[in-house]
Order: structure tokens, then C-alpha cells, then sequence
């Protein structure tokens, strides 16, 4: 991170240098060619003042002093009015002979004669010596001033950063952060940010599925396999003849086969992302795959085009485990309800005993039986536990005060969407 970090400060002040380099060789050059462009006007200027107070005539040149009021700085300019080689008057001082780094002009004056003019730019070489100084000056400012904000901006940059890398380091020693913080502003770090906190808890939920799969399978194919063992073993010393033993054996493959299913179920997550889903359609799906007698005593209601957001087939095996718990444990009929609201619920209502308060919490666990001489492995409310948590939803129990119980499966509302097909 620091490499990067220098990588980053090195390669904007190696921007805020070239920028400085080239802003102030442009500004140097425009510079020069305005000194340049005043000065040759202002020889111009001189020039065409000394022209007017020069007087040709046939007995040589002459000069007006008082046309030459408007003349200004004459420590810097110099005149002279020559033919051929001939210098007739000088005027402003001597003449410079060597006219080299000098600004020169030359004016035809009639009769032959022409008035030359010199111009010294010293004043233009100490105005970019000048600029050239503050340049230099500025240069150094600049970067230090670039360093500083560099720092400062810098820290508050790589705070998400930071914040990532640790979140990264822990998650990939199965220590699951919490939610990183979203980064002001919709760019990429927030993006970023997003991502991750998608990725930790989507490895989370796998990590804790793998590990529950582990643990219920371990603790829950023990008893089948000692029961088939054991059967073996009878049947290959003759202990007990085939006819009695192969029902055993077959009753206890069966039971494993289901506590797979369960288990696969229970600890699978979806390939693909949630979506809009209608409730009219999960409900008849799950009706459909009850028993004839159990569906006539189904009594539905409510809003069946409201629209949930997560998956069609294990929200319909949901309902259907709630469905089927709710028929088992009641001889009466079941009340299927739907209420649209801030989230879409679904609830299951029967007319049997009721469960004790104190295992309302319980239902749900992987396993656990109310009555353990009834059929069933313990996995079917746990499915629908699982289920609600895959989608953001909840699962809750309530007795119902008439006697009964209550089962509400909360799921999250497909926004802006009313009727699914």
C-alpha cells in the first residue's frame, strides 16, 4: 500500500511539474514576444517623432528641438541621420556602432538622406530576467504546495483503501468484517465498497451452509447408517432371515435419501439473482402439490397479483412446508393469507394445538421436532427459515389466541412492479 501510495504521490507531482515547466515556458515565450511587440512600437513611436523634427534642405540637415518634446527616455534610444556613408547629425547620444542585441529601424527622410534608430532593450532583458526568477521561485512552491495537498488528499483517499485491505485480510482468514462503510459520492470506491460487502456476505453464507451441511449431516446420518450396518452384519451371519432384514434395510435407505434431499435443500443458494415474482403464481404451484384432500382445505385470500422480490421454486417449497405443517398438526381447514404493505407477507393460519411459547423460538431449527413420534426429519420449517433469510425476508410463529398457530413468512417487495406474469 505504501508503494502504491508513493507511486500515486510521485506521479502527480511529476504532473504538477511538467504543468508548472510548461505553463511557465508558455507564459515566458507570450512574455517575450509582448516585450518584444512594446518595444518595436515604441521605437516606432521615437522614430516617427525625430522624423518630424528633422529638417532636409539644400544646405544639409537641421534639427527643430521643439518637435522633440514628446520624446521620451532618451538614455535609451539613439538617432542618427546619414546618407551613404556620411553621418550628418546624431542626436540622443553617440550612435551605438556595434548594433548587436540592439533593437534598430531605419526611416527614409528624402533627398537621399535616412534617419536610423537604436533601441536598448536592456530593460527588456531585466523584465525576463525578472519573470524567469519568479518562475524559478514559483517552481518550488508549487510542488511543496502540491506535496501538502497530495498528503492531506492522499489520507482521505486511501481511508477506504485501508479500510478494504483489512476487510480483505480478515475475510480471507474466515473472519467476516462488518458491512464496510459506502464512500461518499457514486463512483468507483463506492462501487467498490458495494462489491465487496455483496462478495463477504455472499462467502458467509456459503462458508455457514458448508458448515451446517457438516454438522447435520454428522450428526444426523449416524443413526440410518448404524441401522443399516447393523442390519448388514445380521443378515450376513444368518442372524435374521432376508424377508425380515431387506424391509429394514430398505425403510433406512429411504430415510437417508430423504435427509439428503433435506439437507441439499436446506444448504443450497440460488445461481441466479432474484427477481420479480407473482404470488398468485407461487400459491397455485404450492396447492398443486398437496394431496387432493389437503388442497380442498386450503382457504385462500387476499391480494394475489402483489409482486415479492427473490426466487419462484424455493419460495413455492416454502409455502408449501408451511402449508403441509399447518394441515398436519390440524383436522380443520387452513387459512391462506396475502397482504401487500411494506413488505409482502405471507401467513398460514391453522386451528390445531398450538406449540408451548417458550419453543415458539425454536421452530425453525434444523432438526427440531415438537413431537418426535410423528412423521418427519425436522428439516421442512428449517427449509423455510433458510428460505426467508436467502431472500431478505423473516420467518415468525405466533399462537393465535382461539388456539392454533400462526406461521408469517415476510419477503421483500419487488418495488415498481404490480402484476408479474
Amino acid at each position: 500500500m505504501g508503494g502504491f501510495r508513493n507511486r500515486l504521490l510521485f506521479s502527480l507531482l511529476a504532473v504538477v511539474l511538467l504543468t508548472t515547466v510548461l505553463v511557465g515556458g508558455l507564459a515566458y515565450w507570450r512574455f517575450q514576444i509582448s516585450l518584444d511587440r512594446s518595444l518595436r512600437e515604441d521605437l516606432g513611436s521615437y522614430t516617427a517623432t525625430v522624423a518630424k523634427a528633422v529638417v532636409v534642405g539644400e544646405e544639409g540637415v537641421s534639427l527643430e528641438p521643439d518637435r522633440l518634446s514628446t520624446l521620451p527616455e532618451w538614455g535609451r534610444s539613439r538617432f542618427r541621420v546619414v546618407r551613404g556613408e556620411q553621418v550628418f547629425a546624431e542626436i540622443g547620444g553617440r550612435f551605438p556602432e556595434n548594433r548587436s542585441g540592439w533593437l534598430s529601424v531605419t526611416r527614409p527622410l528624402g533627398g537621399g538622406f535616412v534617419l536610423e534608430g537604436a533601441l536598448d532593450p536592456q530593460d527588456r532583458r531585466e523584465a525576463l530576467r525578472t519573470f524567469l526568477q519568479t518562475e524559478l521561485l514559483a517552481l518550488p512552491l508549487s510542488l511543496g504546495l502540491a506535496l501538502i495537498v497530495a498528503y492531506l488528499l492522499f489520507g482521505r483517499l486511501m481511508r477506504p483503501v485501508h479500510a478494504l485491505t483489512e476487510a480483505t485480510h480478515a475475510l480471507a482468514q474466515q473472519r467476516f468484517p462488518a458491512p464496510l462503510p459506502i464512500p461518499p459520492g457514486d463512483d468507483e470506491l463506492s462501487d467498490l465498497a458495494r462489491s465487496f460487502n455483496r462478495m463477504s456476505k455472499a462467502v458467509q453464507g456459503f462458508l455457514e451452509r458448508e458448515r451446517s451441511f457438516s454438522r447435520y449431516t454428522s450428526h444426523e446420518l449416524r443413526t440410518p447408517l448404524a441401522t443399516l450396518r447393523a442390519q448388514i452384519e445380521a443378515l450376513e451371519a444368518g442372524l435374521f432371515p432376508s424377508e425380515q432384514t431387506l424391509p429394514v434395510i430398505k425403510e433406512s435407505l429411504t430415510r437417508l435419501e430423504r435427509l439428503l434431499a433435506g439437507l441439499i435443500a436446506l444448504t443450497r443458494s440460488p445461481q441466479c439473482e432474484p427477481s420479480a415474482v407473482r404470488c398468485g403464481t407461487v400459491l397455485a404451484l404450492a396447492l398443486e402439490g398437496l394431496p387432493t384432500a389437503w388442497r380442498e382445505r386450503v382457504r385462500g385470500s387476499g391480494d394475489l397479483d402483489a409482486a415479492f422480490c427473490g426466487y419462484e421454486e424455493p419460495v413455492q417449497q416454502a409455502v408449501s412446508n408451511l402449508l403441509s405443517n399447518a394441515l398436519k398438526f390440524s383436522q380443520k381447514d387452513v387459512a391462506l393469507q396475502v397482504q401487500d404493505g411494506a413488505q409482502i407477507r405471507i401467513t398460514v393460519l391453522d386451528e390445531g394445538p398450538g406449540v408451548p411459547e417458550e419453543t415458539l423460538t425454536k421452530l425453525g431449527n434444523p432438526f427440531f421436532r415438537l413431537q418426535p413420534k410423528t412423521e418427519g426429519l425436522g428439516l421442512g420449517l428449517a427449509l423455510v427459515r433458510h428460505v426467508a433469510q436467502m431472500v431478505g425476508g423473516q420467518l415468525e410463529f405466533a399462537n393465535r389466541a382461539g388456539g392454533g398457530l400462526e406461521a408469517r413468512l415476510s419477503l421483500p417487495k419487488a418495488e415498481g412492479v404490480r402484476h408479474v406474469a
